[in-house]
C-alpha cells in the first residue's frame, strides 16, 4: 500500500478488521505487538460511543477505500458529538488513526494470502520492498529492500511490514522464476538480530522492551502471523490440541491485584438447583438447551456486549461430568462478579486471541465457595469449569489481563 488508500478493498483486510473487539484505552502503549491484531483502540478513546463511531469511519476506508480527507471530515465530526480532547494536531492524529488501521489490516490480508497452501508452494520466498516516496526513510528499511528470504525465515516475526508509525514498506511472494529473474540463485541470508531496550509508557507506568533496530517500539511482531496464524500440518496440529492450555502463553499483564480489586469475590446464592446427570452426549445437549432456552442463544452480560452459546457444540466440547452444574450458565453469564479479558498466544503457530473470562463464587451444599469460571473467544462461548475455592489460590489464578467490568 503505497499511497493513502490506493489499494482496493480486499475481503482478508476486511475481515481482519471487522472480527476486533472495541477496547478502551488511555494511550497505545496499554496493547503491545500482537494485542493490536484482536481489538479496536484509538489512544484516549475510553468511552465505547466514540470507538463505535471512529470504527464505523476505519470500516468504511478499508472496504470502500475512502481517501484520508474524506475521513478527516468523520474525524471532525466525531470530535465535535463526543467533546473527544486529544493530543497533537487535526493533521497529525487523524492521519495516524487512518493510516495505522488501513496499513495493518492490509498487512493481515495480504498475509492470509501469501499464507495460503498453494500460493505457497509456487512462491516460496517473500521479498521486502522499500517504498522510495517516503520523504525521510529509516536508513535499516532503506537497506532492506529487496532482501529475499524464504517466508518461513524467522526474521519475518519481527520484520514484517509495517515496521513503524508512518511506514510503507511491504513484501511480496516471490517464485522461483522471479528470483532467477533477479540474480539470485537461492534466498538470502537474513541480518543479525540486534534489539535494543526501549521504554513504552502506558497507564500502568513505564515497561521496557527488546525492540528490533530499525523497527519502532511496538511494532516488533507480524501482524498477520498474530491474526491469522500458520497453518500447522495436521499430525502438528493434533499434538498442540493434546497439550491443551500448555499451548498458549499469556501476552497481558495486570491481575487482581493491579485493578485494585479485594482478594476475595462475594459469595452468591444461585437461584438455579444442580440438575442431574448425562449418561451421553445427547441428553446433555437437551440439558443445555433447557437452561439457555433453546438450540443456539446469544446471553447478554454486563459489559454490554453478548455471548453465544451452541448446545451441540457446548455438549461435545464438555465432559458428562459437568452437566449437574449446566443450570447454573446463565447466572454466571448475566451475573458475574468480575469479567476479564487478556490476549493469548498460540506456540505454534503465532496466532493471537483475545478470550474474555467471566467469574461468579456461589454457595452450594456441602461447599463453602464454588469457583465459576466461563471463557468466550470472538463473541462464541468456549467453555466452563467449576473449582472448590480453596483448592490451590484457583480463584485469584483466574482473575488475570484487563479487567473489563466488577459488580
Amino acid at each position: 500500500m503505497s499511497g493513502e488508500a490506493e489499494s482496493l478493498p480486499f475481503k482478508e483486510a476486511i475481515d481482519h478488521f471487522r472480527q476486533k473487539v472495541n477496547l478502551p484505552t488511555a494511550r497505545w502503549a496499554d496493547m503491545i505487538g500482537g494485542q493490536h491484531t484482536r481489538a479496536f483502540t484509538v489512544a484516549g478513546a475510553t468511552k465505547d460511543g466514540i470507538l463505535c463511531d471512529f470504527r464505523t469511519a476505519i470500516d468504511k476506508a478499508i472496504s470502500q477505500g475512502t481517501t484520508l480527507e474524506e475521513f478527516r471530515k468523520d474525524f471532525d465530526k466525531i470530535v465535535t458529538t463526543h467533546g473527544w480532547s486529544y493530543n497533537g494536531s487535526r493533521g497529525w492524529r487523524s492521519r495516524t488513526i487512518y493510516e495505522t488501521n488501513l496499513r495493518t489490516a492490509y498487512a493481515a490480508g495480504r498475509w492470509k494470502q501469501l499464507t495460503d497452501p498453494d500460493v505457497l508452494r509456487y512462491q516460496p520466498w517473500w521479498r521486502y520492498i522499500h517504498d522510495d516516496s517516503v520523504k525521510h526513510p529509516r536508513p535499516e528499511h532503506k537497506a532492506w529492500d529487496g532482501l529475499t528470504l524464504s517466508a518461513t525465515d524467522p526474521w519475518w516475526k519481527t520484520h514484517t511490514p509495517p515496521n513503524g508509525w508512518g511506514c510503507k514498506c511491504r513484501w511480496e511472494g516471490v517464485s522461483r522464476r522471479e528470483l532467477k529473474a533477479s540474480g539470485k540463485t537461492g534466498p538470502d541470508q537474513a541480518p543479525p538480530l540486534d534489539t535494543e531496550p526501549a521504554t513504552l509508557n502506558t497507564s500502568m507506568g513505564p515497561v521496557t522492551i527488546e525492540t528490533p533496530k530499525g523497527i519502532d517500539p511496538g511494532w516488533g511482531y507480524s501482524v498477520g502471523e498474530s491474526a491469522f496464524g500458520w497453518q500447522l500440518p495436521q499430525a502438528e496440529m493434533e499434538g498442540w490440541r493434546a497439550m491443551r492450555a500448555d499451548a498458549w502463553e499469556t501476552l497481558t499483564p495486570g491481575n487482581w491485584k493491579s485493578a485494585g480489586q479485594p482478594q476475595k469475590l462475594p459469595i452468591d446464592t444461585p437461584a438455579a438447583k444442580p440438575g442431574p446427570r448425562a449418561r451421553d452426549v445427547a441428553q446433555l445437549r437437551e440439558q443445555i438447551k433447557a437452561a439457555i432456552g433453546g438450540d443456539q442463544v446469544a446471553i447478554a452480560i454486563p459489559d454490554g456486549t453478548t455471548i453465544l452459546i451452541d448446545a451441540q457444540a457446548l455438549a461435545e466440547h464438555l465432559p458428562l461430568t459437568r452437566a449437574p452444574m449446566v443450570p447454573l450458565l446463565p447466572e454466571l453469564l448475566s451475573d458475574p462478579a468480575e469479567i476479564w479479558v487478556r490476549f493469548d498466544r498460540h506456540k505454534g503457530t503465532g496466532k493471537v486471541v483475545l478470550r474474555k473470562r467471566l467469574i461468579k463464587v456461589v454457595r452450594l451444599k456441602g461447599e463453602e465457595g464454588l469457583v465459576l469460571v466461563a471463557d468466550g473467544a470472538g463473541g462464541f462461548f468456549g467453555g466452563w469449569t467449576f473449582i472448590p475455592m480453596n483448592r490451590l489460590g484457583y480463584l485469584n489464578q483466574q482473575r488475570v489481563g484487563k479487567l473489563l467490568w466488577a459488580r
